[in-house]
């Protein structure tokens, strides 16, 4: 056999497309021939290089990147839901001592998150997968401390009455601390997760 079409067959062969009897004919020709398996160990040194590896490097960070894209989504439908929820809670809350604690005890927070996951967005302009989750958190943490000082400007003639004793109110402060404190560790956790998918360091 002509080494020119077995040479044209060695790349079918080595990636083994070629039908059994063109395997069969290249292994025979091989038993006899120096220069074609020269070439074959040429092809096969140069595939794991040129091949393999790009292919599952190009594989890896597609997924990582389509699970980094739904761990935003689903914080920014999260949030958003909350959000939507104590909004309609505090409409339908009347004048008087309550008005307002909806605000800050759900809206004022899950706002700041809410917020916080605009940052997401600039991910490659940090350092390092720590310089990106520390600044998330500073600014969960700033964006619910500038919605409380508002909400308490706003609702000023409430938080006076705040200790008023009542289980609501009592209740609605409780839950408005411990979701800030969630949320901004929430903030932490979940960027750090993020910029781990997106492969930074």
């Amino acid at each position: 056999m002509n080494c020119d079409v077995i040479q044209d067959l060695l790349l079918l062969y080595t990636d083994e497309c070629c039908s059994d009897a063109s395997k069969a004919l290249v292994e025979e020709h091989l038993k006899g021939c120096e220069a074609c398996r020269k070439a074959l160990a040429e092809m096969n040194a140069e595939a794991p290089v040129s091949k393999e590896p790009s292919a599952k490097k190009a594989a890896f960070p597609r997924i990582n990147s389509w699970k980094a894209s739904l761990l935003q989504s689903v914080l920014l439908f999260v949030s958003f839901a909350l959000l939507v929820f104590g909004v309609a809670r505090e409409a339908a809350t009347p004048e008087g001592v309550t008005n307002g604690l909806w605000a800050l005890a759900l809206i004022v927070p899950v706002t700041g998150f809410l917020l916080s996951l605009a940052n997401w967005y600039f991910i490659r302009l940090y350092p390092s997968k720590k310089a990106f989750s520390g600044c998330s958190l500073l600014a969960t943490a700033v964006f619910i401390l500038l919605g409380s000082v508002w909400a308490i400007f706003h609702y000023r003639s409430t938080l006076l009455n705040l200790f008023n004793g009542s289980a609501l109110s009592t209740g609605l402060l409780i839950l408005g601390c411990v979701l800030t404190i969630g949320l901004c560790i929430a903030s932490k956790l979940f960027s750090d997760r993020f910029a781990l998918l997106l492969g930074k360091e």
